[in-house]
This record gives C-alpha cells, sequence and structure tokens, in this order.
C-alpha cells in the first residue's frame, strides 16, 4: 500500500514554527503530544510495515527551510527509506517561484508542491483571503514544471478556488484530508458533497482520505467510512488515495485504528476500487517510479 499523505521531521535540522510554540492549540489539535523528532523508524514502529511506499508532504517548515526539508527527506531516501516522491514547500505566490521550483527540481523524489489555501475558519481569519490573480501565475508555472499541487482549503473558499482552477485545466491537483470538512452536519456534509460534484468535473482534480480526525478531533469511522464513500461515488476511485497523516492524526488514533478503518473501507469495494485507492492513484498522479 502506498500510504499519499504522511509527515517526518528532526527538530535539530528544520525549524517549524507551528510545532515549536508550546502551548498553542491549533486547528488539528494540541501537537505538545508530537513536538519531537518523528523520523523514518518511528513512523515504521507506527505503521508496523502495513506501508510499503510512501508520499512525503511537506509540514509547515519556516520559509527559510523550505529547501532544507526537501534535502533532508532525500537523505532518509538515501538511507532507504521507501519513499518515492516529495510534495516540496514553495510560496505559489511569490516573483521568484520558477527559481523555488529549479532549486526543489535539483532533488530527483520531488514529483509536487503544496502551499496552503485554507486550514481552518478561525485560523484563516489570520490569512489573506484568497484571490485568483495572486495564484494563477504560480500554478501555470507549476503546471508548465509537470509538478502536482497538494491543494488544502476550506469550505468557504470552494467556490472562488473552483473557478480559478478552471483557467489552469492542465494542472494536477489533489484535494487534502477530504477538502477540510469541518461542517459535519447533515446540511454541511450535502454542501460538501454538492461541491465535490463540482470540484470532479475538473479531470484533473483528485482526493485524499486522509487527515480525517483533524476535524473531529477524534475519530469516528462511521463518519470517515460515510465520507470516504461519496468521494469514490463523485470522483471514482482512479482518483481517490488514502492518506495517513501521521504524526498529526496521531493526536487523535492510534496507527491501528486506521489500519482497520481502512480495511473496513476495502471491504465494501471491489478488487480494481482497492487497487487504485491503495496503490495505483497515488502512483499515476505523482508519476511514481515503484
Amino acid at each position: 500500500m502506498i500510504d499519499a499523505h504522511h509527515h517526518l521531521w528532526d527538530l535539530s535540522k528544520v525549524t517549524y514554527p507551528w510545532l515549536e510554540s508550546k502551548g498553542t492549540t491549533r486547528f488539528f489539535g494540541q501537537p505538545d503530544p508530537i513536538r519531537r523528532n518523528y523520523l523514518p523508524e518511528d513512523y515504521r514502529l507506527d505503521h508496523q510495515c502495513f506501508i510499503t511506499n510512501s508520499v512525503h508532504i511537506q509540514v509547515g517548515c519556516t520559509v527559510e527551510h523550505n529547501l532544507r526539508e526537501t534535502q533532508l527527506i532525500e537523505s532518509y531516501i538515501d538511507l532507504g527509506a521507501p519513499i518515492s516522491g516529495i510534495v516540496a514547500a514553495v510560496d505559489v505566490r511569490a516573483k521568484n517561484l520558477p527559481q523555488q521550483i529549479a532549486r526543489q527540481q535539483c532533488y530527483p523524489h520531488v514529483k509536487g508542491v503544496r502551499h496552503m489555501i485554507g486550514k481552518s475558519p478561525e485560523e484563516d481569519r489570520l490569512l489573506p483571503t484568497f484571490r485568483a490573480e495572486e495564484w494563477l501565475n504560480g500554478w501555470q508555472t507549476i503546471s508548465a514544471q509537470n509538478l502536482t499541487f497538494d491543494l488544502q482549503l476550506i469550505q468557504k473558499q470552494y467556490s472562488d478556488v473552483y473557478q480559478a482552477l478552471t483557467q489552469v485545466p492542465d494542472m494536477k491537483v489533489v484535494l487534502c484530508h477530504f477538502a477540510s470538512p469541518w461542517d459535519q452536519s447533515e446540511i454541511g456534509f450535502k454542501q460538501w458533497r454538492q461541491a465535490m460534484r463540482q470540484f470532479a468535473q475538473l479531470p484533473n482534480c483528485y482526493i485524499k482520505l486522509s487527515g480525517f480526525s483533524m476535524f473531529t478531533h477524534h475519530f469516528d469511522l462511521d463518519k470517515f467510512l460515510h465520507y470516504s464513500l461519496s468521494a469514490i461515488d463523485i470522483f471514482g476511485s482512479q482518483r481517490c488515495m488514502l492518506g495517513s497523516n501521521f504524526p498529526v492524526d496521531k493526536l487523535h488514533m492510534r496507527f491501528e485504528q486506521l489500519n482497520k478503518a481502512w480495511l473496513s473501507l476495502l471491504n465494501l469495494l471491489n478488487e480494481k476500487q482497492q487497487q487504485d485507492i491503495t496503490v495505483k492513484t497515488a502512483k499515476r498522479f505523482y508519476s511514481l517510479a515503484n
């Protein structure tokens, strides 16, 4: 199985402001329990060899360390970590984005980039409002370099971001963490489903079945299955992939729980769908060699 969304960090080598701010509660929870190095061996001990391959996603280091984070993950790969893809950190709105990308692409496992647009309704009050004109040139540059874009956003941004994405139809984009379904009421679910149907009209738009516990601060298996099956119905299994979001989701669940949830989902799918969401979609989206 390919874990299409996980993180590693070494606090002695890369600075992560969100993680190092003690006592601060963030949208995903209180990070104090995970404020320690999380290295390939820690990740392996958590998943107990359930994961055979993975994609590492940037995790909010200080901007000055964006390249250093990529270098760190490449060093783990050189030592044998079964990571086939890196999604690196860049500032999509910056004028020097082409130079940022060129430096990141010096590392052979960089397959895509991420720059968060939205995190939560509360935290996003402190972030700049999404304006398409500030992102389109960067997205076109990313697309021209055959890189993917990991998109994290929240509900109030759905419409504006969708309209912007229609102008970069060749860019491969994946919605992180079910597109952040903060409102899981019956009405909230219907609104989420309607928005996902719109995003699914974009042939190069995919979705990650990942990070679900961030929005409930506990793991609800029934809701996870409900949202997962809906996403697979809307996007098709060929555009859905599984991700652990560890160690962030470790705040609210054990990997054993996640394994059981994944297996519960797989038992509800046919063989083709199983192969898609566990391996084939991630491999195709990120152009993984193995």
